[in-house]
């Protein structure tokens, strides 16, 4: 059985990650250029992208043509749990901000509709402008079907629907993205190691409950009874993202038996090691802690 599901992971990981755009092979690279060529307005992602597709100019040999996703798990050297068959299902399985794509950072991902799997590119340098990419659809070609464009740029040529923006790819960020806007230059949680909730751990909840869940209190870093309900809802929601039975505390912010199995289940990739039994108990607590500070540290 676990060679089974390993064959599977490595069909998805390195066959279904094709599927991207519905862009035809036969169209050439466009012949207009971005002006990147002044480094110090280049972000270290930049920098990295340009060093990858130099060293990656064709996919396995042959073209990146359709193969967005691939390029976009592989530049991140991002984990299985982030694989997705097409760029559309990684769209479903990310967290869009309610952004405009001037205001996305370094590091985001964009994301459009076209053909049956989507498109998705990464921001280099914020602002939607430079944005790397694996299509024939290019302002500027690094190697075969794989460069930049902005998001301007790449709807126009493709007529692809632009549906916005994520920090994450299925739940795995580049680590050295800029800031979200509005997300007050905050630091990473240490909950998501230890497991110690703190000021930093509920400041992010509740900015991520005010964007996300129409959470109305102060962001202070002070937990209470509205602070504490966003935290489970926070939590449902990675939790649902990472497989069923689903919670519906994600909607209501109630834990329960189902909840808590999630917690445990989950948690096994967290350090929990008690049973699966929806009976939370201090290191069930703080598996949650630590689901939660993964999904607040990649939240912006």
């Amino acid at each position: 059985m676990h060679t089974k599901r390993k064959m599977w992971l490595l069909a998805l990981l390195f066959v279904g990650l094709s599927a991207c755009g519905g862009e035809g092979e036969g169209v050439a690279d466009a012949a207009e250029s971005l002006d990147t060529s002044t480094a110090e307005l280049n972000t270290a992602i930049y920098n990295r992208a340009r060093n990858y597709a130099a060293a990656h100019p064709t996919r396995d040999g042959g073209t990146w043509d359709q193969w967005c996703g691939s390029l976009m798990w592989r530049f991140g050297q991002f984990p299985e749990s982030s694989a997705r068959p097409s760029a559309i299902e990684a769209y479903h399985a990310s967290t869009r901000q309610p952004y405009s794509a001037s205001q996305a950072p370094a590091g985001a991902f964009h994301w459009w509709d076209i053909g049956s799997f989507g498109h998705v590119g990464l921001d280099l340098n914020g602002g939607g402008t430079t944005v790397f990419m694996a299509t024939r659809k290019l302002a500027e070609s690094w190697g075969n079907a794989i460069g930049i464009n902005s998001v301007s740029g790449y709807s126009a040529q493709s007529g692809a629907r632009y549906l916005g923006w994520s920090l994450d790819y299925a739940g795995s960020v580049i680590p050295d993205h800029g800031p979200l806007p509005g997300g007050g230059g905050l630091p990473r949680t240490s909950t998501e190691d230890d497991g110690i909730p703190g000021p930093i751990y509920y400041k992010r909840i509740q900015t991520v409950g005010r964007r996300d869940f129409g959470y109305t209190g102060p962001i202070d870093g002070v937990t209470g009874p509205n602070t504490e309900k966003i935290r489970v809802r926070i939590t449902a929601r990675e939790l649902n993202r990472r497989g069923g039975p689903r919670t519906s505390a994600q909607e209501d912010g109630i834990p329960g038996a189902i909840y808590w199995q999630r917690v445990q289940t989950v948690g096994r990739g967290f350090g929990y090691t008690g049973p699966i039994d929806g009976i939370p108990g201090p290191n069930t607590y703080k598996a949650e802690h630590r689901i939660c500070g993964y999904a607040v540290n990649r939240a912006f």
